[in-house]
């Protein structure tokens, strides 16, 4: 009688250090194995108890799909026995594993998307759906195959764009876009890493215009006079306190949630990276927030109506069409103060980091802030013990006016 093992297939590792995890299927003398698409590293798998550790942030997820190809296995072999047929690895395996077309890129990226989009993972659907679209309009191809994207291509590709007027920082976006559609169909096993285009290919961008302004304008932006309660007043307010959070994003900023305040602190999750943040709530935050605040909303800044809630499509059109606005009337603040510099709300992340460097504040430190990797081992041990005070700190120096 056949027998089964789920295991890391330790001789196929991959350059991200994980394994695939399959199901080692024995009849006699043979073996087959099922590839269960998962890829894990030997720390997240627990041998003997042939199952994901709990420190695996998808454990439950991950353990469940396990049960369930190891309960195909056990159904196909029972059938097979029932049906009085000699029972083999490779007849299991056959059985089990479901033949899939085989896709070209293109098709696959628009498979890919669509998972996206199930997973309500809308800006990277909207990323790679940008990219797919500029591959088919600059190759003038459809049907694209894998091995057929290579460096040759992408060069040709990379000068009809150029060509055409686009910049290069748009053709590295699309490229990025175009990369990690391909990674992920290498981590799947849909083609073969030798025909990774990306080790030639290098995506470059290139330097782009400043993107903050000084503590002065900053300033400048605090006293200039305007009407209360108008569009003007309220964008400078989302100005200030996105730069008084550490830089927080707009969309992260308009979906802040009364319960996202615990003892004078902001705790939530960044849409963009998933990383939790946990802030400090300076006294112009604290002014803000409460003066928007409405008793009783989801939200306490009040752009989002209910209809949007629990909605991802939905709540991502109010929240773009929000921030256009707000960056509508940033930009004629700016214009008003003569600041050389297209206010919006992004600028009050990079103008946060551009103050903290003035004011003598180390990279690595700033880098822990904002939820960026840095190479810094020294300081990474440090901060891990003293993080949270020191970025206060840090803080509440820079939004002091």
């Amino acid at each position: 009688m056949p027998t089964f093992k789920v295991l890391l297939d330790t001789r196929r590792q991959l350059q991200n250090g994980t394994f695939p995890l399959v199901i080692r299927v024995y009849s006699g003398r043979n073996r087959r194995e099922i590839n269960l698409k998962i890829y894990l590293k030997k720390s997240q798998f627990d041998t003997d108890g042939q199952k994901v550790r709990k420190s695996h942030p998808n454990e439950k997820v991950i353990n469940q799909r396990i049960k369930q190809a190891v309960l195909e296995v056990e159904k196909t072999t029972l059938n097979l026995e029932m049906a009085n047929e000699v029972v083999t690895s490779e007849k299991i395996r056959n059985l089990v594993v479901k033949p899939t077309p085989k896709l070209n890129f293109i098709q696959y990226g628009e498979q890919v998307i669509l998972q996206m989009r199930k997973a309500n993972r809308n800006g990277n659907a909207n990323a790679y759906r940008d990219g797919i679209n500029a591959l088919k309009e600059y190759s003038g191809r459809t049907d694209l195959q894998f091995q057929e994207i290579d460096y040759e291509l992408l060069c040709k590709i990379e000068n009809n764009m150029l060509a055409k007027g686009l910049k290069k920082n748009s053709i590295a976006c699309y490229n990025r876009a175009l990369r990690a559609i391909y990674n992920k169909a290498i981590n799947e096993e849909i083609v073969e890493v030798k025909y990774y285009p990306y080790r030639k290919y290098k995506v470059r961008g290139e330097a782009t215009a400043k993107r903050s302004i000084d503590k002065q304008s900053i300033q400048q932006v605090i006293n200039l006079p305007l009407e209360k309660d108008s569009p003007m007043y309220k964008a400078r307010d989302y100005f200030l306190l996105s730069f008084n959070l550490i830089g927080i994003s707009f969309a992260d900023m308009v979906t802040i949630k009364p319960s996202d305040i615990l003892n004078g602190r902001l705790i939530y999750k960044r849409k963009k990276t998933h990383k939790l943040y946990n802030i400090k709530l300076t006294d112009k935050a604290k002014e803000i927030l409460d003066y928007y605040n409405q008793p009783g909303g989801t939200y306490i800044l009040p752009d989002l109506p209910e209809v949007a809630i629990n909605n991802a499509s939905v709540e991502r059109k109010y929240i773009q069409y929000a921030n256009k606005t707000c960056n509508k009337y940033l930009a004629k603040i700016g214009l008003e103060l003569k600041l050389g510099q297209e206010l919006t709300t992004y600028v009050a992340r990079h103008s946060w980091a551009t103050c903290c460097k003035k004011m003598g504040y180390s990279k690595d430190l700033i880098s822990e802030a904002l939820g960026h990797s840095f190479g810094n081992r020294v300081t990474e041990v440090y901060l891990d013990s003293f993080d949270q005070e020191v970025i206060d700190a840090m803080n509440f120096a820079v939004c002091n006016f």
